[in-house]
């Protein structure tokens, strides 16, 4: 027993030690990215208010909305099964905040994890993070970028 807690206690010091640190934004894709930046050539309101659009259009409904500061929320929108196609059902959100004059998005889980490029394949993390990446690819934008958080 006493070989298990220690097994156990070694297991979360190793896991904890191998966070890595917040890195400045990139235009290559990092590991544990968790948040996507578009820069824009139109004024931050004009983009803002076009990638609320965006995101009607791509089937997320908008709950929230501000205006100073310009962020917004999404309701969770359900997405189909991953792993064999039957299983790992999951609901993401998508919160995005102008800053800068640059556009920062994110998701999260109904979990409330946060997506990431982490993971396997199959799973909702990195499943939702390739959605997300893929939203913000097909919206109008001057330069992508990728950060950590």
């Amino acid at each position: 027993m006493r070989v298990i807690g220690i097994i156990l206690i070694a297991i979360t010091i190793i896991s904890c030690a191998s966070t890595l640190p917040p890195v400045e934004p990139s235009s290559s894709m990092m590991k544990k990215a968790d948040t996507i930046i578009l820069t824009f050539n139109e004024a931050p309101s004009q983009a803002y208010e076009n990638f609320e659009t965006h995101l009607g259009n791509q089937g997320f409904t908008v709950i929230r909305s501000n205006e100073q500061p310009l962020t917004l929320e999404t309701r969770h929108k359900k997405f189909d099964p991953t792993i064999l196609r039957l299983f790992g059902s999951y609901s993401m959100k998508v919160n995005a905040t102008m800053k800068d004059s640059a556009l920062h998005i994110t998701g999260t889980l109904a979990s409330g994890t946060q997506v990431e490029n982490a993971g396997g394949k199959n799973s909702p993390v990195k499943d939702g993070w390739n959605k997300l990446v893929k939203l913000a690819k097909e919206f109008p934008h001057q330069q992508i970028y990728y950060s950590r958080n």
